[in-house]
């Protein structure tokens, strides 16, 4: 979740975090080193892109068989396994984290938005006021924050009590704060995040940010049409990285959620004559 241009914040936090605890990057034809975690961050990204997430797992789990107290090997399995859409079974990793390096806590914003899809809504107020404390000016930890406070008391409450970021350079992350605290709306979002001209190379961070947000907060008020228009629209937006496997993520269960509710409402419908 923090960004130095063009990077954006997740991925940037994520890569801190990797180098906190002694990692560091080697070449990609190298084979995978359990002892020392080098070229684990490129390798995941590597598979992700390339659809074999399923290959790179079993390489981490032999890495980890090999190297069990190496707490960065846990977090690198846990954002895999979320990232593929596996939330409940990423958990148990992210929490290992922690038992094995506690200091490490406040850093595990993936933690967080996994306790949210995992509809652990109370362990993740905690975790994302935790991560405040080295993480103060990212608005994308404030909204999580009240993603998992709008499950547990509202909407209107969760407005009242938003953990408010300092100042979050990145464009519309201001006007997200401003949104969720019902100071301005979505289509002011979607506007600052426009307002600079389409990218015909690389990767447009503003508009992706902006339709990722605004799709979340159109979910947390149950507008599920909306939701689904702008994840699409985000994803669309082809970013990498976490974020962007969040965005995939969501959009995946708001498409599911559509399918219940059309097979719910085809079963109700009286049989014709």
């Amino acid at each position: 979740m923090i960004t130095i241009r063009p990077f954006f914040l997740g991925a940037w936090i994520y890569a801190i975090l990797v180098w906190v605890v002694g990692s560091t990057l080697m070449a990609q034809d190298q084979p995978p080193d359990p002892a020392n975690i080098r070229g684990w961050t490129n390798r995941i990204e590597r598979a992700l892109i390339e659809g074999k997430s399923d290959v790179a797992l079993q390489e981490i789990n032999k890495a980890i068989e090999q190297a069990p107290q190496r707490s960065q090997l846990y977090l690198i399995r846990g954002s895999l396994l979320f990232r593929s859409g596996k939330v409940q079974e990423s958990l148990p990793d992210f929490d290992k984290v922690i038992e094995l390096d506690p200091q490490l806590k406040p850093y595990l914003w993936q933690r967080g938005i996994a306790l949210y899809y995992a509809e652990k809504y109370d362990d993740g107020l905690d975790q994302f006021v935790v991560h405040r404390e080295v993480n103060p000016n990212d608005v994308e930890n404030a909204f999580w924050h009240f993603l998992c406070a709008v499950k547990l008391k509202g909407v209107a409450s969760a407005q009242k009590d938003v953990l408010l970021s300092g100042r979050d350079t990145r464009v519309p992350m201001m006007q997200v704060q401003d949104m969720i605290q019902g100071k301005t709306t979505p289509e002011a979002v979607v506007a600052a995040a426009e307002r600079g001209r389409p990218l015909e190379k690389g990767n447009d961070y503003d508009r992706f940010y902006g339709y990722l947000y605004v799709g979340l907060y159109y979910d947390a008020l149950g507008k599920k049409a909306e939701a689904k228009k702008w994840m699409e629209k985000c994803v669309d937006q082809q970013i990498t990285g976490y974020m962007g496997d969040v965005a995939k993520v969501h959009l995946d269960l708001l498409n599911k959620d559509a399918q219940v509710k059309d097979t719910t409402s085809d079963n109700s419908r009286p049989e014709k004559k």
